[in-house]
């Protein structure tokens, strides 16, 4: 998976609850374009290309907010590297290897849950 696409999922799983305000999705219909991107992503084992649904998604944000918030340009204006990573000890790793999961800065809970999958997060500590 390119390195946008996972850093894209991140954020979408990060700020899921903020995204279905502004998008004005509780999760009750499938066939929105948030919808669509969890369904490709749940479960054990996800195998479709979610690039074109993220794509989706970040589209409807940016139409919404005239081009203000989105998950593809992820980079600009949030703070992260192009590595995604900040001088710490612990990052949390995704549970299903499909986005960047989070830093140790963004974490705020004990036992961090992946919003997509509802997995707990792998806290792995970097050397």
């Amino acid at each position: 998976m390119a390195v946008d696409t996972a850093a894209g999922l991140a954020y979408v799983c990060s700020h899921l609850p903020e995204l279905r305000g502004l998008l004005g999705d509780d999760g009750s219909e499938s066939g929105t374009p948030l919808g669509r991107l969890l369904a490709a992503c749940g479960g054990a084992r996800p195998t479709a290309d979610i690039a074109p649904l993220l794509g989706e998604v970040d589209a409807a944000l940016r139409a919404l907010t005239d081009g203000m918030v989105g998950v593809q340009g992820f980079g600009e204006g949030r703070g992260t590297s192009w590595s995604g990573l900040e001088p710490l000890e612990y990052v949390y790793r995704c549970p299903l290897g499909r986005c960047t999961g989070r830093l140790g800065s963004e974490v705020a809970e004990v036992r961090p849950l992946c919003a997509i999958s509802r997995r707990e997060l792998v806290r792995e500590r970097l050397l």
